[in-house]
């Protein structure tokens, strides 16, 4: 079951398990920056106590608030594309998540652009969740995985069984937690 708008693959139980995964492997982030969080942005699934959370997508709710988890947290859900918002972090202060990867390119720039190299570049974890027969996505990510300042900490694939997206491609998953090469383990 899904709420009217949405899409099928972000919506079921298995969107679910893929934002519980990103979320364990962000609670070490002082900040969270996530890309893409459509309708279901990754905040509420957060366990830790980050000093800022944004998300930025052009299709979420506007949210403001001061608290996350009982703790002061500046929460930001931003309604436009991630290229037209300003992000200053220190670097290796955030984690990047990027779920359900399939950037469109923005007017005529490539997404795959130097704003979302910068952020990639500068984060202690990056987050990419992809489905591997998307065109779109298969085209892009290896330039994400493939940055010289990253390590694979691991790369699960799943395979949800949503009824709305069994029989579809977007059932089948790519998971990638990569971290900064700067991150002393």
């Amino acid at each position: 079951m899904h709420h009217q708008g949405t899409i099928p693959h972000l919506s079921g139980a298995g969107s679910d398990a893929r934002q519980v995964l990103a979320a364990h492997y962000l609670r070490d982030c002082e900040h969270v920056v996530e890309i893409g969080g459509h309708e279901r942005p990754i905040t509420s699934f957060l366990t830790h106590h980050p000093r800022s959370v944004t998300s930025v997508d052009p299709k979420t709710t506007p949210l403001e608030a001061s608290e996350l988890n009982g703790k002061p947290c500046r929460v930001r859900h931003i309604a436009r594309k991630f290229q037209e918002v300003e992000f200053e972090f220190a670097p290796q202060s955030y984690g990047l998540v990027l779920l359900g990867y399939s950037l469109k390119p923005f007017g005529s720039r490539n997404p795959l652009g130097d704003v979302l190299f910068s952020l990639i570049d500068n984060a202690k974890t990056v987050i990419v969740d992809y489905t591997p027969g998307l065109e779109r996505a298969l085209s892009q990510v290896p330039a994400i995985l493939e940055r010289p300042v990253l390590r694979t900490l691991c790369m699960i694939e799943l395979r949800l069984f949503d009824p709305e997206i069994v029989n579809t491609p977007f059932a089948e998953r790519r998971f990638h937690v990569l971290e900064s090469i700067h991150v002393s383990s």
